[in-house]
């Protein structure tokens, strides 16, 4: 099975000072109840994460696993969009490995770096899931600047694609979510 690159711009800042702590708690701990609570204090303006419709009184009901990841990936929509997606589908993967063998980096401007706590890995979709700060998408969008020249022609438009949406990240002065 192919993965398929999602990436959003994403209120990092936002995320860091708000959610971000009680989702690490809650991984930690296993107990739910605040992410709920943010959701629920939140309603109006999160949406559902796999359509990004607004949410109504039988959201819950979506969430097959009541587990911190599903409650958390609801929550998340208070800092992103999901129906802005301009990932590089199944593109990725070949960009990641001709960046792997051609350039000298240590990290992945197509990933970031996931949530772990005590070994527990968010990641809602099963599939990985990964943040950029706004440094970060700086330091991304740097190195895809150098490499921009050793990309072949069939890759060039999910690439300068990609590099557009860090553009518009870093001028939003926002960081990114990445998922599969």
């Amino acid at each position: 099975m192919r993965l398929e690159h999602k990436v959003f711009v994403f209120d990092f800042y936002g995320f860091r000072g708000e959610l971000k702590p009680i989702l690490e708690s809650s991984l930690r701990s296993g107990d739910t109840r605040s992410l709920f609570e943010l959701i629920v204090a939140n309603k109006d303006i999160l949406v559902d994460p796999y359509q990004g419709e607004a949410l109504d009184e039988s959201w819950e009901e979506m969430i097959e696993d009541r587990d911190a990841h599903q409650y958390g990936d609801f929550a998340l929509t208070k800092y992103y969009s999901p129906v802005e997606d301009q990932g590089l589908g199944v593109e990725w993967e070949g960009l990641q490995g001709l960046m792997s063998h051609s350039a000298n980096v240590s990290f992945s401007p197509f990933l970031g770096t996931p949530i772990v706590v005590d070994g527990e890995v968010f990641d809602p979709g099963k599939m990985g899931a990964y943040f950029q700060s706004e440094s970060e998408v700086v330091e991304s969008l740097s190195v895809l600047t150098a490499f921009e020249s050793l990309v072949p022609k069939n890759y060039i438009d999910g690439f300068i694609r990609f590099k557009c949406l860090l553009e518009r990240a870093i001028d939003e002065g926002r960081g990114i979510y990445i998922t599969f």
